[in-house]
């Protein structure tokens, strides 16, 4: 007869799997960087049992990159690899924007205009981390709202990557955000407006520079 007898969840690796998800988004991991699987247990205080598995989770969601018989290492993209996440985010964030004004549109708006605000106050302070974090939550926010956990779900899978990169720029390179903050005030407003087309053109310009900001990033050697 099958066993379908339930076992706990793993909450160990769940919590090694979370903090070295963190490490390596906010960039105290560097990009390319080894991550080895005997000093991070024992940074950890853990056997190297679920350290393994983490890092089996996290090369799933594209952070970590396991070679047969040279180890572990955080994601390094190509040129390539930042191209085509480029296009898929324009590809996405066009698809489940006009969800959220159909599913959400106050509630979106609203989230918008606060992350909006926390961004201004970032940008007058100058701080570049906490800004890019922000960024990240603007974007994301399309996604909490459209109302479809399938999008939600693909999204979740590039998220991490987007943020390292971002963060790892953020961190090593001092960034003018200046532009970036005048087109996210522009996307909140056309999104009150609903105009989607007007979101899409702007969003072409600004994924677009952010694609180059990467490029020119890993040809300089940042990451």
């Amino acid at each position: 007869m099958l066993n379908l007898s339930l076992t706990r969840p793993n909450t160990l690796v769940h919590t090694v799997t979370e903090r070295l998800r963190e490490a390596i988004v906010t960039a105290e991991v560097k990009l390319g960087e080894p991550v080895s699987e005997e000093k991070l247990a024992a940074a950890f205080g853990v056997s190297r049992t679920p350290v393994r598995e983490a890092l089996n989770l996290l090369q799933l969601q594209g952070l970590v990159e396991i070679a047969p018989q040279r180890g572990s290492f955080v994601f390094r993209p190509t040129q390539e690899d930042i191209a085509d996440l480029c296009e898929y985010r324009i590809s996405m964030e066009m698809t489940v924007i006009p969800l959220c004004a159909k599913t959400d549109h106050a509630g979106t708006l609203a989230a918008l205009e606060e992350c909006l605000a926390k961004m201004e106050r970032a940008l007058e302070e100058d701080d570049g981390l906490a800004y890019a974090k922000l960024d990240d939550e603007l974007h994301q926010l399309f996604f909490r709202h459209c109302g479809n956990k399938y999008f939600q779900d693909a999204y979740a899978l590039i998220a991490g990557r987007i943020s390292a990169l971002r963060n790892n720029l953020t961190k090593d390179a001092r960034a003018d955000n200046t532009v970036s903050m005048q087109e996210h005030r522009v996307i909140v407003k056309l999104f009150a407006e609903q105009d989607f087309e007007g979101i899409g053109q702007v969003l072409h310009g600004h994924i677009g520079r952010t694609g180059e900001n990467f490029l020119r990033a890993l040809e300089n050697g940042v990451f």
